[in-house]
């Protein structure tokens, strides 16, 4: 039986305000808007309370933890019982996360709080790309793009009002608005409609294909996409916010310098169809990564309001067009009935991204200076642009026919 096109199912049982093409952005921008601010807060409060880049950086790899292991759980159950409720699990860990950082200083909470959020990234990422996916699969890259388009939007408001609440009521309130925005996501989950699926695999199946996937040629391409792109935003949110802080910024003027960042992302992930269908993704990969590494070299040496303005915006595009390219070469190499396991296996490489970003380069800071390790940081994504005939003769992987063909 073929999947019914977008509409025919949830607009007969459920109305069509419910329809998944309305409900799905307005979800992932307060998922979007939540992250942006514990992205801004989790270094400026750890800062503010004394702690140094090192332990900042723990505690903001911390988050990593959780999603390397649960990503794969979340796909599995997304593609046995459905996204909706894996999206809905997601938005209770994020409630959670805000009221410890809401209530307590204490480094070793801080890091409990820091799991929570990575359990609930690791829970929302792959089952709401999966989700946008399914909904027309014969335009993954327009949905996926158009998602996390959304997702960025929320990180455009959420980095500049949390260091504006940072200011003005100080960070328990901050935190008390962000476990606000997570209850506003949980009730916009519920009311999710699920999707009709081709089939639904067994938990015994989809775990018994997981090791397959993850040494498939198949995730070698998106998996190195996700891996260098979330680590260079790890640094961003860890050892450039504290660079930042060096230079005597503001809390406001951090928060306003990671909202162009998100700005640049946003801009990015909804124009990544028109892009992608003029360049190719050869062309978006090499033209990704030069944004990220040019950029972040730019930023260590800036010492302009201004440029750090644009050249944030311009590491923001890169990583928008990446996180929406390792998700549509996920999407185009997977069965539908095994999408959200195979967002997850690349989502891996995203949370390991994020694990070593913040460790190697904080601890990179305390040798050698923050500037200096944010110009090591950007130095590798210029080196994927030299590299990208290689990278691509060795790792790009057959589309997979039924996907394809969706």
């Amino acid at each position: 039986m073929t999947q019914p096109p977008l509409g025919t199912t949830t607009r007969k049982i459920q109305g069509s305000w419910r329809r998944p093409e309305l409900l799905l952005p307005p979800n992932t921008f307060v998922f979007g808007f939540f992250v942006g601010m514990m992205l801004a807060l989790v270094p400026l409060y750890m800062y503010a309370n004394g702690y140094d880049v090192s332990a900042i950086g723990v505690v903001v790899a911390a988050q990593a933890v959780f999603q390397m292991g649960l990503r794969l759980v979340a796909g599995v159950v997304a593609d046995r019982y459905g996204e909706q409720r894996v999206i809905t699990a997601g938005f209770v860990a994020m409630l959670i996360s805000a009221l410890l950082f809401m209530v307590s200083s204490d480094l070793w909470l801080m890091f409990l709080a820091q799991l929570f959020t990575g359990a609930s990234r690791a829970a929302h990422m792959p089952a709401s790309k999966s989700y946008a996916s399914r909904i027309h699969e014969g335009n993954a890259a327009g949905n996926i793009g158009r998602t996390l388009g959304a997702t960025t939007m929320g990180n455009i408001a959420g980095p500049v009002v949390a260091g504006l609440l940072s200011v003005a009521i100080g960070f328990s309130g901050a935190f008390a608005v962000a476990a606000a925005v997570a209850a506003v996501g949980l009730t916009i989950s519920f009311l999710l409609p699920a999707l009709p699926r081709k089939q639904a695999q067994t938990m015994v199946e989809a775990f018994a294909r997981i090791p397959g996937m993850v040494r498939a040629r198949a995730s070698a391409l998106p998996g190195l996409i996700a891996f260098f792109v979330a680590s260079s935003m790890s640094v961003m949110t860890s050892v450039f916010v504290v660079l930042l802080r060096e230079s005597d910024s503001g809390e406001a003027t951090v928060g306003l310098i990671l909202g162009a960042v998100a700005v640049g992302a946003s801009t990015a992930s909804f124009g990544f169809a028109t892009v992608h269908e003029k360049i190719g993704t050869r062309g978006v990969f090499a033209l990704l990564f030069g944004a990220v590494g040019t950029g972040m070299v730019v930023i260590a040496l800036a010492d302009n309001v201004i440029l750090l303005l644009i050249f944030g915006g311009i590491v923001g595009a890169g990583v928008g067009l990446g996180a929406v390219l390792y998700g549509l070469l996920a999407a185009i190499n997977s069965k539908p009935q095994e999408r959200g396991v195979a967002m997850s296996v690349a989502g891996l490489y995203w949370a390991g991204g994020m694990l070593v970003g913040p460790l190697t380069y904080g601890a990179l800071a305390e040798a050698i200076g923050t500037a200096y390790a944010v110009i090591t940081a950007g130095a590798f994504p210029i080196a994927l642009v030299l590299l990208t005939p290689v990278v691509f003769a060795t790792l790009s992987p057959k589309p997979v026919p039924e996907a394809s063909a969706a």
